[in-house]
């Protein structure tokens, strides 16, 4: 059985940065291609959420057939998809199109992302999974970091169909790493059947777990509060409050700099604490945070007295928490399941990315140049977060 290297975790988490880069480097765009296609914001946000929809939805299929057919070569098929569907990207000539091309999109990128937490799994166990899981969300921040602002500057000199060329090549570099050092770790003894009884049977299992299921949305809803601001914050910001696209990108990189930050942290005190503890203090800050916010919206909504600034704090709080919510609810909600790894990950994955593309279309398609659409998404999801924490998964866990 491998062991999980430094360049083991290094390459996985390279595989799990294609969730931000897929959705963070075109942010800075998103009015730039509402423009240039001729449609509404609604419209351009939905390519947004179809990614997230399929991202999430197809993790259905790629857990269990990573559990049938081993880790290695289901990721490698579909990082040879996400380079095809990405060139396709790039020639979308209307918004349906590009909506559609984002739906394959997603469909081929969640196979890396979430077989390379299942991998994790594979190689560790409990808290010294949610310490690996910290470091590698820590090295793939670094994606969402640098993601706005490539593409703030590549959409300046190059236009924006030239990011999804930029993505293209992102997903060689992926493969070509994959296919020459990527181990498979699947014990043979944990190959699970693919045919439809067995499966359903297993997401029954999981399902029926209740402190799972607390673990999952806990998860869950606190990355529907990051998509949220994900879907809303390129309007908000750049629309309804005038900042350059190019400032959008540094705010958005200084922002995950503190979750890179609080990812470090996480991995330091995990293995004291434990990741069941370090969940249970981490998800007071959605809670607290969240109402807040949206009570600020909606005065700024109905005085404009507020302005932007003083809301940048409050996102910082609420989006940094993901650093130690979602590495310790993914670990804890795997522990329990060696032999269908990858189909708990694609469970957790499914209600993750569901959840964010139900809170992101809903701000999309309630924008109307107000802030009070994305703070009240934020703000729910940060009291949903805490609540299914406390009442699904206790104090035992």
């Amino acid at each position: 059985m491998p062991r999980l290297t430094p360049l083991l975790l290094g390459l996985l988490a390279l595989l799990s940065s294609f969730t931000p880069l897929s959705i963070d480097m075109y942010l800075p765009a998103l009015p730039v291609i509402s423009s240039e296609l001729h449609a509404g914001a609604g419209d351009i946000q939905l390519t947004l959420s179809a990614f997230l929809l399929a991202f999430g939805f197809g993790q259905i299929f790629y857990g269990p057939a990573g559990d049938r057919f081993g880790r290695r070569p289901v990721i490698l098929t579909g990082l040879g998809t996400y380079m095809l569907v990405s060139i396709g990207c790039a020639f979308a000539a209307e918004a349906d199109q590009l909506v559609a091309l984002r739906l394959l999109q997603g469909l081929a990128a969640c196979g890396g992302v979430v077989l390379a937490r299942t991998m994790v799994r594979d190689l560790a166990e409990k808290d010294q999974a949610a310490r690996a899981m910290s470091l590698m969300f820590a090295c793939s921040s670094i994606a969402p970091m640098l993601a706005p602002l490539i593409g703030a500057q590549v959409l300046w000199f190059f236009g924006w169909r030239a990011i999804f060329w930029v993505l293209a090549g992102i997903g060689v570099i992926a493969w070509t790493f994959a296919f020459l050092r990527l181990p498979e770790t699947l014990r043979p003894e944990y190959r699970q059947p693919l045919h439809l009884g067995a499966v359903i049977g297993r997401y029954g299992e999981l399902v029926r777990h209740r402190a799972f299921m607390g673990y999952a949305l806990t998860g869950g809803f606190q990355f529907a509060a990051l998509f949220s601001f994900l879907s809303g914050s390129p309007f908000v910001f750049i629309e309804r409050y005038g900042m350059e696209p190019r400032l959008f990108g540094l705010f958005f990189a200084f922002q995950v700099a503190f979750l890179t930050a609080g990812s470090l942290a996480n991995a330091r005190f995990v293995p004291r604490v434990g990741a069941h503890r370090m969940l249970r203090r981490a998800v007071i800050v959605p809670a607290i945070v969240g109402p807040a916010m949206l009570a600020l919206g909606v005065v700024e909504a109905r005085t404009g007295s507020i302005g932007l600034w003083p809301f940048l704090p409050l996102f910082v709080l609420q989006i940094a928490a993901n650093s130690f919510v979602g590495a310790n609810a993914m670990a804890m909600a795997l522990q329990r399941y060696p032999h269908m790894a990858g189909t708990a990950s694609s469970l957790m994955g499914v209600l993750q990315f569901g959840l964010g593309a139900l809170f992101g279309t809903i701000v999309g398609q309630t924008f109307a140049g107000s802030i009070v659409p994305m703070t009240t998404a934020m703000g729910v999801a940060g009291l949903l977060c805490f609540l299914s924490n406390r009442l699904l998964v206790g104090r035992v866990g």
